[in-house]
């Protein structure tokens, strides 16, 4: 048990400080001090925290390699998201919002989420796709990718859901007509670069 604490805490310290946060270097700090004085649950307390402030720090570099404009959308970084999901040691939601006056779109980026298994089966099974006009399979940037199409009584809209690892990545469009516009947009976005960011 020993040896694995100090595993976990010898990485989150390199991942401390490749992410420059003083405050996840100040919790590694008091995780080390807790736990060589006996104290495990304040040391995976501060550990867990300190993943946190991690994965803060990776979502803002998420955050930023994002476009300003998507189309006509223009971002809304009153809405913008980055919340680690402190359940044992992983977590990480982050998310962007796109407008204009009839449009809006956005990308949420969630870790371990519980939709990747659902998602996986009907990217590997196109059978159960061939059963919904509204689903199929597309690519994007060379990974397989799950395209919806959704209409209502007033509007369209399309969600694009794409796994890498254990990160799904979604992209959602409402009032965007044209799937050659959705998938445009789509374009716009740094995919590979934001799978290597989360990686």
């Amino acid at each position: 048990m020993k040896k694995y604490l100090t595993t976990i805490l010898l990485i989150l310290l390199f991942l401390g400080m490749k992410g420059q946060k003083q405050d996840v270097a100040g919790l590694l700090s008091t995780a080390r001090g807790d736990y060589e004085s006996g104290n495990l649950e304040n040391a995976r307390f501060s550990l867990q925290e300190a993943l946190n402030g991690i994965n803060h720090a990776i979502g803002r570099d998420m955050l930023a390699l994002m476009p300003d404009n998507l189309g006509s959308l223009e971002k809304d970084v009153d809405q913008d998201n980055v919340t680690g999901v402190n359940t044992g040691f992983a977590g990480l939601f982050v998310s962007r919002e796109y407008l204009d006056d009839n449009q809006n779109a956005s990308v949420e980026i969630v870790s371990d989420s519980p939709l990747i298994g659902g998602i996986k089966t009907l990217l590997s099974m196109p059978a159960f796709l061939m059963k919904d006009p509204n689903q199929k399979r597309i690519k994007v940037e060379g990974q397989k990718a799950l395209l919806t199409r959704n209409e209502s009584e007033t509007s369209v809209g399309y969600e694009v859901q794409l796994i890498f690892g254990s990160t799904l990545f979604t992209f959602r469009t409402d009032g965007v007509d044209s799937e050659n516009e959705v998938l445009a947009m789509l374009q716009q976005i740094p995919v590979k670069d934001l799978i290597s960011v989360a990686e």
